[in-house]
């Protein structure tokens, strides 16, 4: 970032395609920082990323990282994290989080689906995700070093400082920089949208 703050917007066809971390599945990557981390070890501050889900089966094993994860297309599934209840995802859009490094298994309810899947190094970051509704303005008060905004459902112009960004469905926009987190990010939708907003903060 060459020390200047930045709101950054990644569209569908900047993502990465690549394999699960087992093989097991196929993953659209949307940001990994520091850039071009590997995922074979945890050696990532976070990670963005869109899986698609054809069968039921384990999930990677990722020690040290946090996860939350969210039905974005399809049925839903139902998660069985060691140590906790089964978890029934069967509505789009809400967000779920749990230790990657739980044994995790993942059985599919009706037919494949998509997720969205946010993923912090616990000794760097925590996360806290919402979704956000809106056809009418919107001004998010956020004071967070990194923030991401992810575009589920609609359009919508972001303004953050003196920037302004449009952005469509299936778009991500990240801010991180050397800058204090603006006290407002302005959303003026065209129509209705749904956004994913993650906010990460620093462990000190």
């Amino acid at each position: 970032m060459n020390g200047a703050s930045l709101l950054r917007r990644i569209s569908l066809a900047d993502h990465l395609i690549m394999p699960w971390k087992n093989g097991l599945g196929i993953t659209r990557e949307i940001a990994i920082d520091p850039p071009g981390a590997s995922m074979s070890d945890a050696g990532f501050r976070w990670r963005l990323s869109i899986a698609t889900v054809d069968q039921s089966g384990p999930f990677s094993s990722f020690p040290g990282i946090d996860r939350t994860i969210m039905v974005i297309d399809g049925m839903g599934m139902e998660l069985t994290v060691t140590g906790q209840a089964p978890h029934r995802l069967d509505r789009c859009f809400v967000p779920f989080s749990f230790p990657g490094d739980a044994a995790t298994e993942c059985k599919l309810i009706d037919g494949p689906i998509r997720d969205f899947n946010l993923m912090v190094n616990r000794k760097f970051l925590s996360a806290q995700t919402s979704v956000v509704r809106r056809s009418d303005p919107a001004r998010l008060a956020m004071d967070v070093p990194i923030a991401m905004l992810h575009l589920l459902e609609g359009a919508a112009a972001f303004m953050a400082m003196a920037q302004h960004v449009q952005g469509t469905a299936g778009d991500t926009l990240i801010w991180q920089g050397a800058s204090p987190m603006p006290q407002v990010i302005e959303i003026l939708p065209r129509g209705s949208v749904t956004i994913a907003v993650m906010e990460l903060t620093p462990i000190r």
